[in-house]
C-alpha cells in the first residue's frame, strides 16, 4: 500500500467511526443530532486523526489502539470550528465549501451542537479499551488543550487587547489557539505507547510548532495578521525553519527505520506548501483545507 492510499484508507476509517459514535446512541433531539452529524461528516481532511494513525504507526501501534484518540480530537475540533464560525467570533458563513453550522441550523443549535460534540468527545476517550491510567493521562492531556490552558484560552486572548501587542503576542495566541490541540494529538499516542515523560516534552514542542506554522498559513488565507508577514520571502523562511525544527525533533525520539516513519513525515511536509500561500488556499473563506 502506497503512502497516499493509505492516508485515503485512514480518512475512510475515521469517518465510519465518527459516523457510528454520532448514532449510537443518537441524540433525543432529532434537530441537534443533525446538526452534529453536519459539522463533523461534511468533509475536511482529518488532519488530526491522520497524524494520531501516522505517528501511532511509527511508535508500532494498532490502528484499534488509536481509534479512540482519533475520534476525540477531530469530534473537539469539528466543535471548535461551529464554534469559530458564528456571529460573535470570526463570522464565516462558509465551512469546506458548505454553510456553517449556524447558518443551516441557526445560531443556538449550532451552539448547542458545539456544547454536545465536546462532551461526546470526552466519552469517547473515557471508553478507550486501554488500561485506566493511560485513559486518565489522556483525558488530562486533551482537557488541557482543548479547555482554558489551551484552545479556548487562545480563542479569549484572541479577541482581547493582547492580540495586537505584536508578532510574538500573536504567535504565543497561535500556539494556544491552534497549537495545544495539535499538542494532544502528538500526546495522545505517545501516552497509549508508553513513551517517557522527555518525549512528551518534546511532542509538545512538536505540536506547538506545527500550530505556528499552520495558524500563520490560515491567517495568510484570512488576510489576518498579515502586517506581520508583509515579506512573502521572509515568511517562507520562517516556515522552513519550522519545518526544519519539526523534522528534527520528531527525529530525535522516532528510532524506527525510514520506511517507518515515511508516512508522518510525508504528511509534515505536506503541511509546508513549495509555492506561495496565496496560490495553494483559496481566498474565498470556504475553509476547504480545513
Amino acid at each position: 500500500m502506497n503512502i497516499e492510499t493509505q492516508f485515503v484508507s485512514y480518512q475512510e476509517r475515521i469517518n465510519r467511526l465518527l459516523a457510528n459514535y454520532l448514532s449510537i446512541p443518537s441524540p433525543l433531539s432529532k434537530p441537534l443530532y443533525d446538526a452534529m452529524q453536519y459539522a463533523v461528516l461534511n468533509g475536511g481532511k482529518r488532519l488530526r486523526p491522520l497524524f494520531i494513525y501516522t505517528l501511532g504507526a511509527a511508535l508500532g501501534l494498532g490502528l484499534q489502539d488509536l481509534d479512540h484518540a482519533a475520534c476525540a480530537i477531530e469530534l473537539i475540533h469539528a466543535y471548535s470550528l461551529i464554534h469559530d464560525d458564528l456571529p460573535s467570533m470570526d463570522n464565516d458563513d462558509w465551512r469546506r465549501g458548505k454553510p456553517s453550522c449556524h447558518k443551516q441550523f441557526g445560531e443556538t443549535m449550532a451552539i448547542l451542537a458545539g456544547d454536545a460534540l465536546q462532551a461526546l468527545a470526552f466519552d469517547v476517550l473515557v471508553k478507550a479499551p486501554l488500561p485506566s491510567a493511560k485513559i486518565v493521562k489522556m483525558l488530562s492531556i486533551l482537557t488541557k488543550a482543548a479547555g482554558p490552558w489551551g484552545m479556548v484560552a487562545g480563542q479569549a486572548m484572541d479577541f482581547s487587547d493582547f492580540a495586537y501587542l505584536g508578532k510574538t503576542s500573536a504567535e504565543n495566541i497561535h500556539s494556544l489557539k491552534t497549537g495545544a490541540l495539535f499538542v494532544a494529538v502528538f500526546q495522545l499516542p505517545a501516552v497509549v505507547a508508553d513513551l517517557p515523560e522527555a518525549s512528551l516534552l518534546t511532542l509538545k514542542k512538536v505540536g506547538n510548532t506545527i500550530g505556528l506554522a499552520f495558524q500563520i498559513q490560515d491567517d495568510i488565507c484570512d488576510n489576518e495578521n498579515i502586517d506581520f508577514w508583509k515579506d512573502a520571502r521572509e515568511r517562507e523562511e520562517h516556515l522552513e525553519v519550522l519545518k526544519d525544527q519539526i523534522l528534527s525533533d520528531l527525529s530525535s525520539i522516532l528510532l524506527c527505520s525510514a520506511v517507518t516513519n515515511q508516512a508522518l513525515f510525508q504528511l509534515i511536509l505536506a503541511l509546508f506548501k513549495k509555492s506561495s500561500i496565496e496560490n495553494d488556499y483559496r481566498l474565498d473563506r470556504e475553509k476547504l483545507f480545513l
